[in-house]
């Protein structure tokens, strides 16, 4: 084996051990009755995967063997012993439906084999593109976009044109106040047309920029302008945001509720974001078992953090819907409160008369969802009063903000495990 995959080997190799070391596997270790020769097998899925999870679980999973009394974390194997709904499971050395196995270095060199290239895109270096749009007015012709600029401008061009440069595509408002001093010299008082061809122009800018994606090479170094290097960033300026606001909502005082309303916000945009991102990690895991291998401490404890939700589970696995859930039904009760109902209404209608009008039988095929049916006196009022719904509301215990925390942190460690396993996977195959 190459010192480069004995790297990978390493890594996964220590990611069993950190497992092992968990206290979650412990307490399960000393409900059961191990014996020397024993297999443990490790489940290669431990988030709840329906109905968000598409892909299929890989059939191959970490196993250990039971040295004495004990789990060998030294001594890793691969094996297939079918599904698994358990984290962890115990075949007795005596079985006779014990798993077909092999050793982790022969399983290692066939999955680089077939590791392929495309899973490095998360790891592909970030490079901003300058683009061009045009404008439409008589004084300038074009807007650019030129991440390197340092500053908005306006340049005259050879054919005597001119060319606004933005140095960023987020705030048209403040890119044209930086450029429009300059522009009242040069164009004189026909700014009004201009500001509005500009920000068209600006939304199609937007609109056609791009990021250059560059696949490593297998001798290219870690850099923090990868894809998922740009991900975990996020992640964590967002969890310390939201720990920051965690903290002064709980000192309480004067700003408590704005404090509580940022917490929300953030957590419902991580909700809904980082169960995507989560998504893509679980499926890539699925895909390439040998990621999975190097990151398993950091999927269970992604896992677990979910699990210590204060929640009501319908699942033995945490289900990243209900998650999605909760968060949204708690954001609804802070901030939907303009309908402030808790319940569907129900009209008591009884002795109201409806006055037929006409019903519609047998409409051309392609107006049927245009075609009104049955039609009655005030039928518009009733459509209208039925468009008024109510967002499901959820009060949320304090313990389930605090230990979200530990769900943000956990999953920002798993980008980061990830993002290490894929360096060191690039590595190996060159």
């Amino acid at each position: 084996m190459s010192a480069k995959l004995n790297e990978v080997r390493q890594m996964v190799l220590t990611s069993v051990r950190n497992l092992v070391d968990a206290p979650a596997f412990k307490d399960w270790f000393q409900t059961q009755r191990a014996n020397h020769g024993d297999i443990i097998v490790i489940n290669n899925s431990f988030i709840y995967r329906k109905p968000l999870i598409k892909t299929s679980k890989n059939s191959q999973y970490l196993c250990l063997k039971v040295k004495d009394t004990e789990p060998d974390a030294a001594d890793v194997l691969v094996g297939q012993p079918g599904d698994l709904n358990s984290d962890f499971k115990l075949f007795s050395a005596r079985s006779s439906n014990l798993p077909p196995r092999e050793a982790l270095d022969q399983a290692l060199l066939a999955e680089m084999k077939r590791l392929g290239r495309l899973v490095f895109v998360l790891i592909g270096e970030l490079q901003d593109l300058p683009s061009t749009v045009p404008v439409n007015h008589k004084s300038v012709k074009k807007l650019k976009f030129d991440p390197s600029a340092g500053s908005q401008d306006v340049v005259a061009d050879a054919d005597g044109s001119k060319t606004i440069i933005v140095d960023q595509l987020t705030d048209p408002e403040s890119a044209w106040n930086a450029i429009k001093p300059k522009l009242e010299q040069e164009t004189g008082d026909d700014l009004s047309s201009l500001e509005v061809a500009f920000g068209a122009a600006f939304e199609r800018l937007q609109d056609e920029a791009r990021l250059r994606l560059i696949l490593p090479s297998p001798t290219a170094s870690k850099t923090t302008t990868s894809f998922i290097a740009r991900l975990r960033a996020s992640v964590c300026k967002q969890r310390k945001l939201y720990e920051e606001a965690l903290g002064e909502w709980t000192r309480g005082g004067q700003g408590a509720d704005g404090h509580l309303r940022e917490m929300m916000r953030i957590a419902y945009n991580f909700a809904d974001d980082a169960i995507k991102v989560l998504k893509l990690l679980v499926s890539v895991a699925d895909l390439k078992a040998v990621l999975l291998w190097c990151t398993i401490k950091e999927h269970f404890d992604v896992a677990e953090a979910f699990r210590n939700l204060p929640w009501k589970k319908s699942h033995k696995k945490p289900s990243l819907e209900l998650y999605r859930e909760i968060i949204s039904g708690a954001r609804n009760r802070a901030f939907h409160n303009l309908l402030a109902f808790d319940r569907t209404i129900e009209a008591d209608l009884g002795g109201v008369d409806v006055k037929a009008r006409r019903l519609t039988l047998l409409p051309a095929h392609g107006r049927r969802k245009s075609t009104v049916a049955f039609d009655y006196e005030d039928r518009e009022m009733v459509e209208i009063l039925t468009e008024l719904t109510r967002a499901p509301e959820v009060a949320v215990p304090f313990d389930f903000w605090k230990k979200n925390a530990d769900v943000m942190e956990s999953f920002e460690k798993l980008l980061a495990s990830t993002e290490d396993a894929l360096w060191a996977l690039n590595r190996a195959r060159g």
